[in-house]
């Protein structure tokens, strides 16, 4: 309180004395520094405070004093300042301009308590800022934002220190982003004082970024931002909004595009090195705090940033700016080491940051301007240093660009003082010598043939270079390297093609030096750069043959001779020791042949000696082996000059090589095939080059190769040990280019052999490569043609016997080839043979060579149709016969039309096919039909094509042949349904076939064995779809199966007449003339194949494949010929001839088993349309025959057919069911039970059919019905007699049963305890329908059966089937009127509604109450019948009897209790009382209790 007083006194005195500003400059640090003021005086204060920050009419000083101390309030009771303050800045109102400043400062000091505020906060400033147009409430708002956005980054990224449950950051986001997009959208053009906006944008930015929907928007502003550098004040500003945001970015792993990167570099570099600018030592601290949050490599790219802004600018100056370039390229070579480092090259930041460094020099190097001021005596000629090392190789393209341009500069000046002195001389720097440059630039410039920029640029390089690298190349390269870069504007050169070139340029330019020296120095360079490259590189494999050809162009035999040492000695220095060993040897003996030959000599004899192994196995050095000579003398031969080459090539190179291929295949002295491919390959490969390199030399004819047998047998040996059915290897191609180039050579074999060698080769390969692919590694263009030309001749000799079967099977061979060029050659040949033959060879078939070469009319290639063309052409001219219409249709096979092609083919075929003799048609077919399974798309349809014209035009003449013809096309089906077209043509094919002779090609087909494969079916179907042929067909099958049938017995070719009529009427052709009698037969059919069963033959006519497991099925021929029936019937419902039925798909089941047989003919004859008057009497009259048939199941059939017929009053009325009647009554009397059964259904349906002919047919009818309830030993008779004689029953009177009435009741009676449901059933229905029959005469019989009934209707009320417990309600009902006892009937509707099984008790109790005191004699008899039912199979009866005899017992009077056999009783209960069933046992033990109790009154009462 005595501080209070104090503060009390004090404000007193300073209210006196002072002035209002002094006032409020002073309470802020008193109120600052006193923490006990009471809440009246702070509410005073606030009151006052707030009221004079709001004041217009005092000055802003006092007014930001005032403010000031009310924020200062907030310290001692923050919630009333904010209340205060918020009273003042409302919705849609513009506030003053200190209540803004003051809210700022609030959420500055106070973050905590002004979190919980700022969502409504910001929801009013959004409001407010569209109102604001003065500059000063503009600056305000934007203070509020930034503070307003750092005291929410500082929440999101803190909010765990808060006291409070967090809060949703994205509520307070979405509004910081509509008032930022505002500021920048409406603000930035018009404000002035823009470093509001700019001091604001960081802090807001950064918390737009931890939302991922909003970072791209935020980023946008950041170019705006970066723009904004303008004066000293503000560049500080900018720079702190860039490091906030920045920091932000880091934080939330924000990625900034590249070109803002850039940007930001860009910048922040001009920041700290402008030089025009005054730099403040603040903003230069927030420019490094920057770079320091981008990170090391970021500074690595700012470096370099900053290195291509200073080369952009011409900051760099010859002494010191060569540092900063070299840098470029030191930071290029060191992210590229750490790129392959294994250690950080699996690290993906690493990665990342690395591949960032390496695009940041490229892109520096690609936009370097050599030429900018001063750049080009930096550059010059230093850079040349970083053209040798390895690895600087990715940045070549640049690095040579920039050469040429300098290079391009300095030739357009035109005198010397416009020159930029570009001397070769720079000074400390080492540059790289004349060699190797050379070198470098030659092995890069073979990267041109793969379209690469750098080698088109290294072969640019070196013309621009000519007089730094030698003085006399200046003019021969300035003739040459134009040339040789003029082709490759947008193409390239194939690599064998553009290395000839270059090492052509070389081998010049080393002639042209003419310096020993120089080339020895060149070669050294080469030799020294070989380590610098991948081994499977095409720089190393050019570098081999570039150093083979400075080699041969040195004219220092010694140097030379020593190099071929020493290359030959440490080859495994080479890397692929083979490859480049071949390639230099093979290139320096273009000019040393001599030497090379005498080192090979020598380095052979060296490695004999024992010296020289020990050598090799203590020195670990890998020498070169046998097969790597063996190369290498294939290639020196191949290089070598022809001149020189013959006189020593047998000498000096085919016997080296057979020795060391000899001595490779020597084992302990013994000869034997090496299986060594490397070897085999070797060695086919050196020979094919020798045979080469001897075939293009100019004295070749008189030339003969004495070794040509020898090496002949060799390579004979590896063919004939390859297999013959797969290219397991690439050994047999070669071996076989090798005899190609052998045979040419002197001297020449007899034809014979030639003859034997092209049939082994052939036969043992199916794919050859092109002879251009096979020569392309040591062939120009020149020597590929006159190779193909020579490849043709090849064939002369083996095609004049053309017409041959053994060479016809080489000729497939070829014609089968996936290869366009070796069909066209062969086809070319055969043209040539065919044309040019003066006489027709014996015994010439044109038949099979027509189908080998006709298909090729639509091949591929023009030029294959037409030499096809040509070679049908020669078949008829052999013939005798000129054609110029084939010339004139030859001529259009050019066209590229398929469909012309195939209109051709055919007219071909018109007139070809008069020319072929009918014996050969079947030969031509054969071939035709293998090479629609084997040949392309265009020959196979082609194939089709000429098959069906040529049997259109002669297939009426090929009666004799149509067997064989028809075999042929049965055992190409198989395959030729996997090409669907091709098969078409095949369907196609039999169609024509039958269009001449149907009765032949029907009983082919039938022959098949069944079940019919898919590809017989597919020919039925195909002879159904003929419009022309269906009606026939189907006549056909239909007298054929009739023939069948006529013993009634089905054999397997009349079952395959079933099936094939399935096929056909499976295609939907119309059947309403032929459906009754087919309907017939097909019934008959099924009859007579009930339970027949006709194994499978193990093998058809043609090869069955069948899937592994898959065993050879047993054909039934019942099931065949249901699902032909079944066609037939889907179709007659189709076109309304029959209709759906009853049975759905169970019909078939029923009609194809023996025992369900006559069900099935009973539903089916339901499914006929009886409206179709003339289609069912049809269908009548083909039956009528079966009803007396010799065939009992056929007699079944029909008697079943007829028997649901007979139940059709309209049928009664057209067709002659009178007779039916008679016959059917007979069949009633049949042994066999089935035919008894459905007779008896047929009498019984007459009653349905026509009422008439029952009562007048009466007598018979009931005596026929009757009897079959005699039938004990068949339910199924006596139930169908059941049935009938109820619906017969119904139409007749008392009288006219009178006579049959009590032996119906009696027999009826006698099946209420059947154990059939149906016996049962039909039982009680039918007793039920007697007693409306009873006369007075029966009245007194029925009444006494009803009695002894009555247990079983009683009993059987709850029968385990429901059905039997309501007809037996319904015949108690019936009865109950005899008995006199009218309660019986409510008693009856009250409990037996109830299906429960516990109310049979008391049902049993009341009846038994109601006939003790109505009928005593009536309970007597159920207690005497009700013994029987202790027995029954059904434990629902024996419950119910012992219930029964519980009550029976319970209500009996003491007069027939003493009549009771109580033994029996009792004994009777105590076996029920043991029942297996625990309901029984229940009952049974109650029975027991009332019988004892009972029992003891009548002791005790007597």
């Amino acid at each position: 309180s005595s501080n209070y007083y104090d503060f009390t006194i004090l404000v007193s005195i300073f209210i006196l004395v002072c002035s209002q500003e002094d006032i409020y400059s002073s309470l802020a640090t008193i109120i600052q520094n006193n923490e006990n003021l009471n809440n009246p005086t702070i509410q005073r204060m606030i009151f006052h405070a707030s009221k004079d920050m709001r004041n217009d009419d005092a000055s802003r000083e006092m007014r930001m004093l005032a403010g000031e101390v009310l924020v200062s309030l907030a310290d001692h009771d923050f919630n009333s300042v904010m209340d205060e303050i918020q009273r003042h800045f409302k919705i849609m109102e513009l506030p003053d301009e200190f209540t803004v400043l003051a809210l700022a400062e609030l959420a500055t000091r106070h973050v905590s308590e002004s979190i919980p505020f700022m969502t409504m906060t910001l929801l009013t400033m959004q409001t407010m800022v569209k109102l604001a147009e003065e500059e000063k409430m503009k600056k305000a708002f934007c203070i509020a934002l930034e503070t307003f956005s750092k005291a929410i980054f500082k929440y999101i990224n803190h909010w765990e220190e808060f006291p409070y449950p967090k809060m949703n950051a994205n509520r307070f986001s979405d509004k910081i982003y509509i008032l930022f997009r505002f500021i920048m959208d409406k603000w930035t053009m018009n404000m002035t004082y823009e470093v509001t906006i700019v001091k604001a944008h960081g802090p807001a930015v950064a918390l737009l970024l931890h939302r991922e929907d909003l970072q791209e928007f935020a980023l946008h502003h950041v170019p705006w931002l970066l723009k904004q550098y303008k004066d000293v004040e503000t560049n500080f500003y900018v720079t702190q909004s860039l490091k906030q945001l920045l920091a932000a970015a880091k934080l939330y792993e924000v990625y900034i595009p590249k070109n803002t990167k850039r940007t930001i570099f860009t910048v922040l570099h001009q920041q700290l090195c402008g030089i025009l600018e005054p730099k403040a030592k603040e903003n230069e601290n927030e420019a490094v705090q920057c770079f320091l949050i981008l990170g090391k490599k970021n500074i690595w790219i700012s470096t370099l940033l900053l290195i291509q802004s200073m080369c952009d600018k011409g900051y760099l100056e010859a002494s010191e700016g060569w540092e900063l370039i070299e840098y470029i390229f030191f930071q290029f070579a060191f992210s590229r080491w750490n790129l392959v480092d294994p250690e950080k090259s699996t690290i993906q930041e690493n990665l990342m940051a690395e591949n960032s460094v390496l695009e940041m020099a490229l892109e520096v190097l690609q936009g370097l301007d050599p030429l900018v001021n001063g750049m080009p005596q930096v550059l010059w000629p230093k850079l040349l240093t970083f053209v040798v090392p390895m690895e600087y190789t990715g940045v070549l393209p640049y690095l040579f660009n920039i050469l040429r341009i300098l290079l391009m500069a300095e030739e357009k000046k035109q005198n010397v003082d416009e020159s930029t002195a570009l001397v070769v001389s720079a000074g400390p720097v080492k540059l790289p010598s004349a060699q190797q440059l050379l070198a470098r630039l030659l092995v890069i410039s073979v990267l041109a043939s793969e379209g690469l920029p750098c080698g088109a640029a290294a072969v640019g390089l070196l013309k621009n270079l000519s007089s730094i690298i030698h003085p006399n190349l200046i003019e021969l390269w300035k003739e040459l390297i134009p040339d040789l870069l003029l082709p490759l504007g947008g193409n390239c050169y194939k690599v064998t093609l553009w290395e000839e070139m270059l090492l052509e340029i070389l081998r010049e330019s080393l002639w042209k030096i003419n310096d020993k020296n120089w080339s020895i120095q060149l070669t050294h360079e080469f030799i020294q750069q070989m380590g610098a490259y991948y081994n499977t590189s095409l720089e190393k494999k050019f570098l081999w043959k570039a150093l083979g050809t400075t080699l041969s162009c040195c004219q220092d035999v010694n140097f030379v001779t020593t190099q071929l040492k020493d290359i030959l000695l440490n080859a495994s220095h080479l890397g692929d020791q083979r490859e480049g060993t071949v390639s230099i040897l093979g290139y320096c003996a273009k000019n040393h042949l001599d030497i090379v030959l005498k080192v090979l000599k020598t380095f052979q004899a060296d490695q004999k000696s024992f010296s020289s192994r020990c050598k090799s196995v203590l020195y670990g050095k890998k020498a070169l082996t046998k097969i790597d000579l063996i190369a290498i003398y294939g290639c020196v031969a191949l290089q070598s000059p022809k001149r020189q080459l013959l006189p020593i090539v047998e000498k000096d190179i085919v016997i080296p090589v057979l020795n060391l291929y000899t001595s490779s295949c020597q084992i302990l002295g013994i000869t034997v095939l090496n299986k060594n491919m490397d070897l085999q390959m070797s060695f086919t490969k050196s020979i094919t080059e020798i045979c080469i390199a001897i075939r293009d030399t100019e004295e070749l004819l008189n030339f003969n190769l004495t070794h040509k047998e020898v090496l002949l047998g060799y390579i004979l040996d590896l063919i004939r040990e390859e297999p013959l059915d797969s290219l397991a290897s690439p050994i047999r191609w070669k071996a076989l280019i090798a005899i190609r180039c052998l045979s040419k050579l002197k001297p020449q074999l007899p034809l014979n052999d030639n003859l034997n060698i092209l049939e082994e080769s052939l036969r043992s390969l199916i794919l050859l490569p092109h002879l251009t692919q096979i020569i392309e590694d040591g062939q120009t263009g020149k020597n590929r043609d006159t190779q193909r030309d020579r490849n043709t001749e090849a064939h002369r000799e083996e095609d004049r016997e053309i017409g041959r079967q053994r060479n016809r099977e080489l000729l497939r061979i070829w014609l089968l080839s996936s290869k366009e060029w070796e069909r066209e050659r062969v086809l070319q040949i055969c043209s040539k043979v065919l044309t040019n033959s003066n006489e027709s060879p014996e015994r010439l078939k044109i038949g099979p060579l027509l189908g080998l070469f006709a298909p090729h009319c639509c091949d591929t290639l023009p030029t294959i149709r037409l030499w096809a063309a040509d070679a049908v052409i020669g078949l008829l001219f052999l013939k005798g016969e000129r054609k110029d219409k084939l010339r004139h249709l030859q001529e259009g096979l050019q066209s590229t039309d398929s469909q012309v092609q195939l209109w051709i083919a055919s007219n071909m075929a018109k007139i070809v096919s008069k020319y072929i003799p009918n014996e050969e048609i079947q030969a031509f077919l054969e071939e035709s039909l293998g090479g629609m399974e084997t040949l392309n798309t265009e020959c196979s349809k082609a194939c089709g094509v000429w098959v069906i014209t040529i049997l259109k035009e002669q297939g009426a003449a090929l009666e004799k042949e149509l067997l064989n013809i028809l075999s042929s096309i049965y055992h190409h089906m198989p395959i030729l349904r996997l090409k669907k077209q091709n098969f078409n043509f095949v369907l196609q094919a039999i169609t024509q076939l039958a269009n001449f002779h149907l009765e032949a090609v029907v009983y082919n087909l039938l022959n098949k064995p069944l079940p019919f494969d898919r590809d017989i079916k597919a020919l039925w179907k195909a002879l159904a779809e003929d419009s022309s042929l269906n009606p026939q067909l189907l006549r056909a099958l239909m007298d054929k199966l009739e023939n069948g049938l006529e013993n009634d017995v089905a054999e397997s070719e009349t079952i395959a007449v079933a099936c094939a009529i399935y096929e056909v009427v499976s295609m939907g052709i119309h059947m309403r003339e032929s459906y009754a009698e087919l309907f017939y037969l097909l019934l008959k059919l099924i009859s007579c194949t009930l339970s027949q069963k006709m194994p499978t033959p193990t093998l058809s006519e043609r090869k069955k494949v069948l899937p592994r497991g898959q065993k050879l099925q047993e054909v039934d021929p019942c099931r065949l010929s249901t699902n032909t029936l079944r066609c037939v019937q889907d179709q007659a419902i189709k076109e309304g001839l029959a209709k759906e039925s009853d049975e759905g798909d169970n019909l078939w089941n029923l009609l194809s088993s023996r025992h369900s047989h006559h069900l099935g003919v009973c539903v089916l004859a339901r499914s006929l349309v009886v409206w179709q008057q003339e289609i069912t009497i049809g269908i009548m009259e083909h039956m009528f025959p079966s009803l007396s048939s010799t065939s009992e199941t056929f007699r079944i059939t029909g008697t079943a057919f007829f028997s649901e017929l007979m139940k059709e009053p309209l049928l009664w009325k057209q067709g002659n069911l009178r007779e039916v009647l008679f016959v059917i009554d007979q069949s009633a009397w049949d042994t066999n039970t089935t035919l008894r059964q459905m007779a008896i259904r047929g009498l019984g349906n007459v009653a349905l059919g026509s009422p008439q002919k029952v009562k007048k047919n009466k007598q018979m009818l009931l005596e026929t019905v009757i009897r079959g309830l005699y039938h004990l030993t068949r339910t199924e008779v006596i139930c169908e007699s059941l049935k009938a004689l109820k619906k017969i029953l119904e139409l007749l009177t008392d009288r006219d049963v009178s006579f049959y009435f009590k032996d119906i009741v009696l027999k009826t009676r006698t099946f209420f305890e059947d154990e059939q449901d149906n016996v049962r059933l039909t039982a009680f229905i039918l007793f039920e329908d007697l007693a409306s029959l009873t006369g007075k005469r029966w009245k007194m019989f029925f009444t006494e059966e009803i009695k002894k009934s009555m247990i079983s209707f009683i009993l059987h009320l709850w029968d385990p089937n429901p059905k039997i417990g309501t007809a037996c309600r319904d015949a108690l009902a019936a009865c109950i009127p005899f008995l006199g006892i009218q309660d019986l009937h409510a008693l009856l509707d009250r409990f037996v509604d109830c299906q429960e099984m516990p109310k049979n008790r008391e049902f049993y109790r009341d009846l038994c109450m109601k006939l003790a005191k109505k009928n005593q004699d009536l309970l007597w008899i159920l207690h005497t019948h009700t013994f029987a039912y202790f027995n029954s199979s059904w434990e629902g009866i024996r419950s119910g009897a012992a219930k029964l005899t519980d009550a029976i017992i319970q209500n009996m009077t003491p007069q027939f209790l003493e009549m009771l056999d109580r033994e029996q009783v009792d004994s009777c209960l105590q076996a029920l009382r043991e029942d297996p069933c625990v309901s029984v046992q229940r009952a049974a033990e109650a029975a027991m209790q009332t019988f004892l109790r009972r029992c003891r009154e009548i002791s005790n009462r007597s």
